[in-house]
């Protein structure tokens, strides 16, 4: 064609990217991601969001800088965040479940023994009634201070019994009815309020505890949480157990300085999305995956191996790997001796850690070169500024100190805190971490002693062959072999990601215990490349000088490219659209009628969509503080 009549639909096309402002906010829908996503509007609608770039500006306080890549943080949650916002099912208003609210206006009925008639309870089955804030936040107050009235006391402890509580849980309420009262938000939730609002709404029913009984401020009782361990397991119980951390974790991009990545139960690709690039990478520049599942899951299909196992085996699973590997001696026995507490003797006739009291007359526990022992009256300085550990000194009396039985010296040795590493071997202390010994106690008699590794190891050697695993794991015996030479091969260049799935099971601290276990043997912890951790990973900054850089793939799932032929981004995140070589708008025909009513709807649900959470608990604490005053107060306040 000579000349082309029209191209005013040119214009139309780049319009579809143009915005009017951009705000930045923090994306946390149903996971710990957190990523800073950038929010395009156009006429008070926001049309698309893509990622923020920056994360390599990071600095630590030693002057580290984060690796630009992860550059771009956003996943396909992240990009149809708006469809949350704007969609036909959103809810719009507050909703409340009928049988719930006819119970609170019929005044809280309940049994004799407390209970709510089962008519009130239907939950699953009843309907939901429209509310509004108000309403919403009146019939929760009023529930909430019926639930503590009626629970104080001895008249409410006694109605716990009844209802065949444990009378352990009813003495721990120390007679407070908001003792039975537990808040704990799921993670989108948690998103919107950070996971501190449920703690401070939690903390502020002892408000409500000091009304009802009548007591001091200070003697007043909030109310408890559901916590990320034993309800939610978010995280995973062992952790603090084995180590007094909250959990153990490690940086995601240190997948690329390890040799071997197990993801344990853990859906790498599919839960972490933003990160997912930092395995997929690793594996593309040389590192074997190694994937313990319970499904053919979306990590599976990037692995190198796969071992798929029984639900809620994962603890029989590690006990047949360290079988394997201290039936072959295939552990670091340096590591083993100077970083764990195998070596450490234990009296065979109590089962615990025979002390330096037991042995050696009006013995004192040594003074510590390497820790601060902070006294009673003493505070800490700040983290940054602490020298050393800091270690309560009502603790450091607890602790005491060890015994470990040297080889050179033939004989029981007391040993400190201060003995670990590289102290162990300035020592020159060579403790035997897999024996049997009789010891003579400061009374004349003798006791056997063994040593904590060698207890760990009659009881796998006894319980958890490969074999044996294998009937409990439905594992073959063979790949159970094969992974725990691999993790020993691999000897400080395997990181274990453990992840959220393998917490939903009754014991699953043991989960946790047996996979420290395993690691500790093959000097698995702590440093790049070699880690064991729970599924949150979190994203820190590693030291520069141990990052093995790599160039970044060039084909790979995420595409960016120049937006359209006035320079307008596009929208920045999604996935290329092979078919078209561009990103199909996500609003269109904003200048129709149609599109007009259709903007003035998202408009509406836009700001319906911000701090509702905020707005609840405010209001409820209002509500909460309104039924706390006295009627004068009340009436002054309100007028």
């Amino acid at each position: 064609m000579e000349h082309y009549p029209s191209r005013d639909w040119e214009r139309l096309y780049r319009d579809v990217f143009s915005y009017d402002r951009v705000y930045h906010f923090l994306c946390a829908p149903s996971d710990t991601h957190n990523c800073l996503l950038p929010a395009h509007v156009k006429n008070d609608v926001i049309t698309r969001l893509g990622p923020s770039f920056g994360y390599g500006k990071a600095e630590d306080i030693y002057g580290n800088k984060a690796s630009s890549r992860w550059d771009p943080r956003i996943c396909q949650k992240g990009l149809a965040m708006v469809n949350r916002i704007y969609g036909p099912r959103r809810i719009k208003h507050p909703m409340v479940r009928k049988g719930f609210k006819q119970w609170v206006e019929a005044g809280f009925p309940r049994d004799e023994e407390g209970r709510v008639a089962e008519q009130y309870r239907r939950r699953g089955e009843d309907e939901w009634v429209k509310a509004d804030w108000d309403e919403a936040t009146r019939l929760v107050a009023e529930a909430v201070s019926n639930i503590a009235r009626t629970y104080s006391g001895p008249e409410g402890q006694g109605l716990l019994r009844r209802q065949d509580y444990d009378s352990a849980t009813v003495e721990a309420t120390g007679g407070a009815g908001t003792q039975v009262l537990k808040a704990r938000g799921g993670m989108p939730l948690l998103g919107a309020t950070r996971i501190m609002g449920m703690f401070r709404f939690s903390n502020s029913l002892a408000l409500l505890d000091a009304k009802v009984r009548g007591l001091d401020p200070a003697e007043a009782r909030g109310g408890r949480m559901w916590d990320s361990y034993s309800w939610h397991t978010d995280l995973p119980p062992g952790h603090p157990m084995v180590t007094g951390q909250q959990t153990i974790d490690w940086d995601l991009a240190d997948a690329e300085n390890a040799e071997l990545v197990i993801p344990w139960g853990m859906n790498w690709i599919s839960t972490k999305m933003p990160d997912s690039h930092w395995l997929t990478e690793a594996h593309a520049n040389g590192t074997k995956v190694v994937t313990i599942t319970v499904e053919y899951s979306s990590v599976a299909n990037k692995s190198d191996e796969v071992l798929v196992i029984r639900p809620g085996s994962d603890g029989a699973l590690a006990l047949g790997m360290v079988h394997v590997i201290l039936k072959e001696d295939l552990y670091d026995e340096d590591y083993v001796k100077s970083f764990t507490d195998l070596p450490l003797l234990v009296r065979t006739d109590t089962l615990r850690l025979l002390s330096p009291e037991h042995v050696i007359e009006d013995y004192r526990p040594r003074d510590l070169e390497h820790a601060t022992v902070l006294g009673r009256d003493q505070s800490p300085l700040i983290a940054a500024e602490q020298p050393s550990q800091i270690i309560p000194e009502q603790l450091r009396r607890q602790w005491g100190d060890f015994m470990v039985w040297d080889m050179q010296a033939d004989g029981p040795l007391v040993i400190s805190r201060d003995e670990v590493g590289r102290n162990f071997a300035e020592r020159q202390v060579e403790p035997a971490p897999f024996a049997e010994h009789t010891v003579t106690l400061k009374d004349g008699t003798e006791v056997e002693v063994s040593t904590v590794g060698e207890l760990v190891r009659q009881y796998v050697m006894e319980s958890f062959s490969p074999e044996q695993v294998a009937q409990l794991t439905w594992a073959p015996a063979g790949a159970i072999e094969s992974l725990a030479r691999q993790i020993a091969h691999h000897r400080g260049k395997t990181l274990i990601a453990v992840g959220m799935g393998p917490n939903h099971f009754f014991n699953n601290d043991c989960k946790d215990r047996g996979i420290f276990l395993l690691c500790a043997l093959t000097h698995n912890i702590g440093l790049h490349g070699r880690s064991c951790g729970g599924h949150l990973c979190l994203r820190e900054i590693p030291h520069p000088r141990h990052r093995r850089h790599h160039p970044r793939p060039r084909a790979g799932a995420w595409q960016f490219h120049p937006g359209p032929a006035d320079g307008a981004p596009r929208a920045g995140g999604a996935p290329q659209d092979s078919q078209r070589g561009h990103h199909r708008p996500r609003f269109r025909h904003t200048g129709t009628r149609r599109g007009r009513r259709r903007d003035k709807e998202r408009r509406s649900q836009h700001h319906l969509f911000h701090s509702h959470a905020d707005r609840l608990i405010r209001l409820l604490l209002h509500r909460l503080v309104r039924r706390l005053s006295p009627p004068d107060a009340r009436g002054a306040r309100s007028g």
